[in-house]
């Protein structure tokens, strides 16, 4: 684990050294340059200043000298007499070969020098050591890089706030989140956020509507369980009582075949209660894939069929056109076992039941259509509720979750159940929209009707 602010600040303090390092080196030698200059200037007036020595005048010259300290040193050679006359009492000079500036060794050091020849043969040279250049523009260099380092040292500072302070914001939401309690999942405020950091709130807070999503379908799910199990529960009770309390066989056994009617109705009713509740929390998780929706119809009319056949129902699948759709397969074929059980249930003896999947201009369309007793106009909007049962069905066994099962998976593929009259204009026919696949479908050769 690393820390962003560190390393933010250890790659510009790297950056800063370097800039101030490079740019207190190009000051120094364009100071060096200038000093450089200046004292080269200086050479070449010292030595022109003796340009009317004569022979005659270097013995003199050389008494006149003395034993001056001085940082240029100037030596006067006469070729002639081989007299030499020194600034300053040291090692003699050595003789330059031309005239002009050029460098020379003495003594282990590097001294500058200029060399003429003035009108009466003498060799002039003007020398200086090289170090004392160095201190010279080290000298007159400090006053600018001094101001400079203290500078950088400041704008390091201030680049230290500013990543700081840009830092808060995180921090505050940092705060924000662990000073909250574990039930409290509203959204963090969007207030103030730097607009670097507002895609990871806007991710936080769609986790957040995310678990109050999935915790709101687990209340549900208790609160639904709780409610609809207290009645069969209640009645089970009863019904041991009666069986308990029964004087005869027939009784008894009458109280027993109650009692698994009711045991039937509470499984059928905490599978229901348990597949809404899978279905509730987020689906996204789930691997949406091509699905073969004729495939998958014919299918679930085959592990109905030995159902449809003990009371004298016809149910088949049909389909004009190959259909495939993108979704989950398992919750689509949820959604059609609980449509065509709800259509077996109501259907009476010798009706049909028909399973359609086909194409219709950009959407593939499922459709179980019946010719039992229909239901209502006035009662066709709150069928999808849960638990909600129309008029005239409540003898039949049923949970009232099957329908609100079937518009859960619709929703969650996109799409919304719809109702139309049935099979003759009897029953109903229920509709639910898909997207099509249709690279899947191209590669699909057609197929026949059945």
């Amino acid at each position: 684990m690393y820390s962003i602010k560190t390393r933010l600040l250890v790659a510009l303090s790297i950056v800063l050294a370097l800039t101030t390092i490079a740019t207190g080196a190009a000051m120094y030698y364009s100071v060096q340059r200038e000093v450089d200059r200046l004292l080269d200037d200086s050479l070449r007036e010292v030595a022109l200043s003796f340009d009317n020595i004569r022979s005659q005048d270097v013995v003199q010259l050389k008494r006149r000298f003395g034993n001056r300290e001085q940082s240029i040193v100037v030596q006067i050679y006469d070729p002639i007499s081989g007299t030499v006359a020194l600034s300053r009492r040291m090692e003699s000079l050595p003789v330059m070969d031309r005239v002009g500036f050029s460098d020379f060794q003495l003594d282990g050091k590097t001294w500058r020098a200029y060399t003429f020849l003035n009108p009466y043969g003498q060799i002039v040279e003007a020398a200086q050591p090289r170090f004392i250049r160095s201190e010279i523009a080290f000298q007159t260099a400090k006053p600018v890089l001094l101001p400079l380092f203290v500078m950088i040292l400041l704008v390091g500072l201030v680049v230290w706030v500013i990543i700081g302070q840009g830092f808060h914001a995180l921090n505050k939401t940092t705060g924000a989140i662990a000073r909250r309690s574990p039930t409290s999942l509203q959204p963090l405020s969007m207030k103030g956020m730097p607009r670097e950091i507002v895609p990871l709130v806007n991710a936080l807070n769609d986790l957040l509507g995310q678990l109050g999503e999935s915790i709101k379908a687990q209340q549900r799910f208790a609160s639904d369980a709780a409610h609809e199990l207290r009645t069969p529960l209640t009645a089970l009770t009863l019904q041991i009582q009666l069986a308990e309390r029964a004087k005869t066989d027939e009784a008894r056994a009458k109280a027993f075949g109650r009692l698994k009617d009711g045991v039937k109705r509470a499984t059928r009713l905490v599978t229901q209660l348990l597949t809404m509740a899978r279905l509730d929390p987020d689906n996204r998780s789930r691997p949406f894939l091509p699905v073969d929706m004729t495939q998958l119809a014919r299918s679930v009319a085959e592990d109905l069929s030995p159902i449809a056949e003990q009371k004298h129902i016809h149910l088949w699948a049909v389909s004009e056109t190959p259909t495939v759709v993108v979704a989950n397969e398992d919750a689509l074929r949820l959604l059609l076992t609980n449509l065509c059980d709800n259509a077996l249930r109501y259907t009476p003896e010798g009706g049909e039941i028909r399973i359609e999947t086909l194409i219709k201009d950009t959407e593939a369309s499922i459709r179980v259509c019946d010719n039992g007793p229909g239901i209502p106009e006035a009662e066709r909007e709150r069928i999808f509720e849960r638990f909600y049962r129309a008029e005239g069905t409540k003898t039949i066994p049923g949970t009232g979750l099957g329908l609100a099962i079937v518009r859960r998976v619709a929703e969650l593929h996109g799409g919304k159940p719809s109702i139309s009259e049935g099979i003759g204009g009897k029953g109903v026919c229920f509709s639910i929209d898909f997207p099509i696949c249709k690279a899947a479908v191209e590669d699909q050769p057609p197929e026949a009707d059945e």
